[in-house]
Order: structure tokens, then C-alpha cells, then sequence
């Protein structure tokens, strides 16, 4: 029997899928993200015993973090911040990512990111020395996470 190798169309391309961010239970599509990444973190305890010569671990927790860059034209996290500064109430939102790569048998998969709370907000920016865009890099941590789709296993 000779080894699987993985088709080339299967890779799953990083520009393919759509952004859907929900503040206040308003759904907005964010054709204007450049980049999203949001991860688990495990909390992990040493696991020491007598006889052992290496020491263990246990986890026994996790954290949520990530980060997304959109343009800068982008007004939802300075409105959250500025919410939370007249307001005190706490800037919350979810996110809806589809990776769907039509050309990879692996399909779609979809992922919603609960209860992110942003670490910070860009207020204000120019740069007269730059021939960039300006972008808005917003760190974060959430609390929860499910898969709405996942993607195929793919057999052959």
C-alpha cells in the first residue's frame, strides 16, 4: 500500500471565508478584516512523583487570547471604548469565522469566538512618514468558543 499524499487544492487558502462580528446583538460583515487568529491557551499544573526522573504536567485550565487587524476605518472598537468610558459598560462581542475554501475537499468549517472583550483601542492615528494604509490591531481574550461546521475528514 502505498502512502496518502495530500492534493495541493486541499491546502486551505487564507484569504477564503467571510467575518461576521455581533455587538449588541447587531451582525455586522467584516469585509474590511485583514487578519484574524484567536487561540486556546492551557493552564497547565507540574505533575511530580517519586520514581519518575522527568516531572509531568495536568491541565487544569485554559484562556482564550487572539487578535484581528481590520482597517482603520473601522469605527465598532473605538465606539465600544468610548461607550465603556461615558458608560462603564463593558465593550463585548462575538465573531463568526468561515473558512470555506471552495477548491479543498475539507469543505468549510465555521467558527464562533463568545464573549471576546478587546484589551485596548486605537483612538486616533496618522503617519506622515508612511506609504502604508492605516490599520486598527486589536488584542483580545475570550471565554468560549463552539464550531458551527467542521471540516470534512478527507479519506483518500
Amino acid at each position: 500500500m502505498s502512502p496518502r499524499l495530500m492534493r495541493n487544492e486541499d491546502a486551505i487558502s487564507a484569504k477564503e471565508g467571510t467575518v461576521f462580528v455581533t455587538i449588541d446583538g447587531r451582525v455586522l460583515e467584516y469585509a474590511e478584516l485583514i487578519k484574524f487568529e484567536a487561540k486556546v491557551d492551557y493552564t497547565k499544573a507540574d505533575v511530580k512523583s517519586v520514581g519518575k526522573r522527568m516531572k509531568g504536567s495536568k491541565i487544569v485550565g485554559a484562556e482564550g487570547t487572539g487578535s484581528m487587524e481590520v482597517h482603520y476605518h473601522r469605527p465598532e472598537n473605538r465606539q465600544l471604548a468610548l461607550q465603556y468610558v461615558k458608560t462603564g459598560k463593558s465593550p463585548v462581542m462575538d465573531v463568526t469565522i468561515v473558512n470555506a475554501d471552495i477548491t479543498s475537499r475539507a469543505g468549510k468549517q465555521t467558527s464562533l469566538i463568545k464573549n471576546i472583550v478587546p484589551d485596548g483601542a486605537l483612538i486616533a492615528a496618522l503617519d506622515g512618514d508612511s506609504e502604508d494604509l492605516l490599520t486598527d490591531e486589536i488584542d483580545f481574550t475570550f471565554d468560549d468558543f463552539d464550531f458551527l461546521d467542521t471540516f470534512n475528514i478527507i479519506e483518500d
